[in-house]
């Protein structure tokens, strides 16, 4: 089987991670709540390269693709724990962290190597 997001089936964990991050991120605007902007931006990165692959969700992805995806992920996860110092988001975050541990095993299962 070839590994495409689809055959995977991680698509919809991927949109709905960036969906989640899109709103907490705006959230956090709205409510003018002090965040970190490096980290921020860096989020936005990560959610950008993440779209793209959200673009071809049927084409194979290689090993190199599926790493970048893990670490993109990894990345995004990171900036949400770190992004202020209001300690109930990190609870708040507790949904995002499953659907990204899953994904993350899924991914893993593929044979990827982690570095």
């Amino acid at each position: 089987m070839e590994n495409t997001l689809n055959n995977l089936e991680i698509y919809d964990n991927i949109k709905f991670m960036i969906k989640y991050c899109d709103t907490f991120l705006d959230y956090c605007h709205n409510e003018n709540l002090s965040i970190d902007g490096n980290i921020a931006g860096e989020i936005v990165d990560s959610l950008t390269n993440l779209e793209e692959y959200l673009e071809q969700p049927d084409e194979t992805l290689t090993n190199e693709e599926l790493q970048s995806i893990y670490e993109d992920l990894s990345d995004i996860y990171y900036g949400l724990t770190t992004i202020n110092d209001i300690k109930l988001f990190n609870n708040i975050h507790i949904v995002y962290s499953k659907v990204l541990k899953e994904t993350k095993e899924i991914l893993i299962k593929t044979g990827i190597e982690m570095e």
